[in-house]
């Protein structure tokens, strides 16, 4: 019998409804945006929103069809929840407080929070278009929150504050959170606007099991250590700055915990690496990401990294240039480059003469080497555009005859790129 309010199917589709099934998958599937696919692309959340907004459009015309397609197709609709908007967080709270009330628009179906497992806020808060009252739209959104108890992956990227607690997370919304707590895997905040309280974020850190990639602004650390509550599961920490706290109780040292963290991304692209971090937990790390750029010291950083980590395997970091005098960077010939067999550049001017050179010492120094890859899309550009002006037999000699793989932004080959044999990847 239906609910009040609700609606009952009276005839079955024509086909049966694994096909349909299938058909909803494959029309609304965005590849690696959700867990596990994600963990290996997390640094990516912000660039598949334009992806997701256009699956969102499959979506809602999909459930606009007929009862019998919104039936079937509500899972694929709510599986990736995008809030935009004042508006959409009211409606959305608006639909799951109907379901939890046994008003949903289906008689005796779930509340449609149960099948999310992506929650992504982009919100401008100081835009009275899309957000008219910010205080009820954050206390409407803690209670979206609660209402969606098996999210895997939470985005926060959010713009404007709050007029009585500016650029502050109210701890209504990060104790939601908690609703989700066995299940919640990735943990982004893309700003610091609407950043929780440091304590109180280190509080729920310890509340969430499984988590395994956190990307935040700021992160407390104590004594040099990183509470081993939180390492236990994470495996990707990414931060702008590590804020160190004295005399924290109760951790003991690293080598007492199960330390799971492989891969760390530094965004602070005007301090040093963290010494003391790098050092205690160097031993661990696989994967270290630095946005360098404007650092003096970075030859130093790269030292710190040679004598510290000893299973270092893939080296991301990020120049202006690579022999810019303006950014007093250190000469190639002294830069200790770790034995690594991937790295990665995000240089955003490249020339010609600039990349051979490098190639030459990477030749000489690392030995390991296997792919390098030049991420900056536009930085390959400007290759692409000067290469005429470049033979054929420089291009070829430069980047085939190394024993590693020179590759673009799309993980092609860069020689074939330059002339002419690929196209990217739009």
């Amino acid at each position: 019998m239906a609910a009040k309010g609700g609606h009952q199917l009276s005839q079955s589709p024509r086909f049966p409804a694994e096909v349909w099934e299938h058909i909803f998958k494959f029309a609304t599937h965005v590849p690696c945006t959700l867990v596990p696919e994600l963990y290996e692309k997390s640094e990516c959340i912000g660039d598949q929103r334009s992806a997701l907004e256009t699956a969102l459009v499959t979506k809602r015309n999909l459930v606009l069809v007929c009862k019998w397609w919104q039936h079937m197709a509500m899972r694929y609709l709510y599986r990736v929840v995008l809030i935009r908007t004042g508006r959409d967080i009211l409606a959305l709270d608006h639909t799951l407080r109907n379901y939890a009330a046994g008003n949903g628009s289906f008689a005796g179906m779930r509340s449609p929070g149960h099948w999310t497992r992506r929650l992504d806020i982009i919100l401008d808060l100081s835009n009275e278009s899309e957000c008219e009252d910010p205080d009820h739209c954050v206390k409407r959104l803690a209670g979206v929150i609660q209402f969606l108890p098996k999210l895997e992956i939470v985005s926060f990227a959010i713009t404007g504050d709050l007029g009585s607690e500016p650029n502050i997370m109210p701890f209504s919304v990060l104790d939601a959170l908690r609703s989700s707590a066995k299940s919640l895997c990735i943990l982004d905040w893309s700003r610091y606007n609407f950043f929780p309280q440091l304590h109180q974020l280190e509080e729920l850190l310890r509340d969430l099991p499984n988590l395994r990639v956190l990307r935040c602004p700021e992160l407390v650390w104590a004594d040099g250590i990183i509470p081993s509550s939180i390492l236990s599961s994470l495996t990707t920490l990414a931060v702008d700055r590590l804020v160190e706290r004295m005399g924290h109780p109760g951790e003991g040292v690293s080598h007492e915990a199960c330390v799971s963290l492989r891969e760390f991304v530094y965004y602070c692209n005007y301090l040093e690496l963290p010494r003391e971090f790098i050092i205690r937990y160097g031993e661990y790390l696989t994967t270290v990401e630095w946005c360098s750029a404007n650092s003096p010291c970075f030859d130093k950083g790269l030292d710190l990294l040679h004598n510290s980590c000893p299973n270092l395997d893939r080296l991301i970091f990020s120049l202006p240039s690579f022999f810019s005098h303006q950014y007093h960077l250190a000469p190639l010939e002294k830069w200790p480059l770790p034995r690594v067999s991937y790295i990665g550049v995000k240089s955003t001017a490249l020339t010609f003469q600039e990349l051979f050179r490098f190639l030459a010492h990477l030749r000489k120094t690392v030995s390991t080497l296997r792919v390098l890859q030049l991420i900056r899309r536009w930085a390959v550009e400007e290759l692409v555009h000067w290469s005429s002006q470049v033979s054929t037999e420089a291009t070829m000699k430069n980047l085939n005859e190394s024993p590693f793989r020179v590759e673009d932004d799309e993980g092609n080959l860069l020689s074939d790129r330059l002339l002419g044999r690929s196209k990217p990847i739009h």
